[in-house]
């Protein structure tokens, strides 16, 4: 089985840094960038199978971002890993596009475990879409 390719967007160095090495144990291959356009670009590309963005980010917040994301790929799957914990806050990234939502602080398992349960997921849709 093929490693799933994360590109994680997130500007506090300690926690990219810790996203890095989790999802790297965790057996994901991991790119880490605190540039919302890095992202945008890199993301519009088929190289990825899913964007890990934080909301709360300085040059642009994850929600702008994912909005950007879907415009030009629709078929990557985004998550959130965000300290914005607010109802509103979630419905605004779904809204946006988001397939999941993890608040901080996170248990390493649990972020692991969601981003292969939303990628199982969303490999089986496309597969049932390829059939049908």
């Amino acid at each position: 089985m093929e490693i799933p390719s994360i590109l994680v967007a997130e500007d506090d160095p300690d926690t990219r840094e810790l996203l890095e090495i989790v999802l790297g144990r965790a057996n994901f291959r991991v790119r880490v960038t605190d540039d919302p356009i890095k992202v945008l670009e890199l993301s519009s590309t088929d190289g990825y199978d899913a964007v890990l963005l934080d909301n709360l980010m300085p040059k642009m917040n994850g929600i702008e971002l994912c909005r950007r994301i879907r415009s030009v790929n629709q078929t990557i799957v985004v998550l959130f890993c965000s300290g914005a914990v607010g109802e509103d806050d979630q419905k605004a990234a779904f809204d946006a596009g988001a397939q999941g939502y993890i608040t901080k602080p996170f248990e390493p398992q649990e972020l692991a475990s969601t981003l292969r349960s939303v990628l199982a997921t969303h490999r089986r849709r496309a597969e049932s879409k390829e059939l049908t």
